[in-house]
């Protein structure tokens, strides 16, 4: 799945997303990529675990708090990693999670300061 065309943050969507305050998309986006690394970590260890019900559990959690914070590349991986996981499609996860991994990286590289 090619994300290259999507922006890694839109901070006209976060805004609007935060009820066009951009001083709370800020703060959402704080909040998330200080749980982030941790999140990335258990994601990994859950998959290498075959415990597939927690990391779903994980995986719809990441995704609900993506909603708010205009992350759309993120958002797209662990969308489709989550829906990989609701049709137990196990077999597809590996290429998903591999590119959730650069995904994190390139937006913790990109991270405002």
């Amino acid at each position: 799945m090619d994300l290259n065309h999507l922006p890694i943050i839109d901070w006209e969507l976060a805004t609007k997303l935060a009820g066009n305050k951009k001083e709370l998309a800020e703060e959402l986006l704080c909040l998330l990529l200080k749980t982030l690394p941790d999140d990335r970590a258990t994601i990994k260890q859950l998959y290498i675990e075959q415990n597939y019900a927690e990391l779903l559990r994980r995986v719809h959690k990441l995704h609900g708090a993506l909603c708010y914070c205009g992350l759309p590349r993120l958002k797209t991986i662990v969308a489709r990693l989550e829906t990989q996981l609701k049709s137990d499609i196990i077999d597809s996860l590996p290429p998903i999670l591999d590119q959730l991994d650069v995904e994190i990286k390139l937006l913790l590289e990109h991270r405002p300061t």
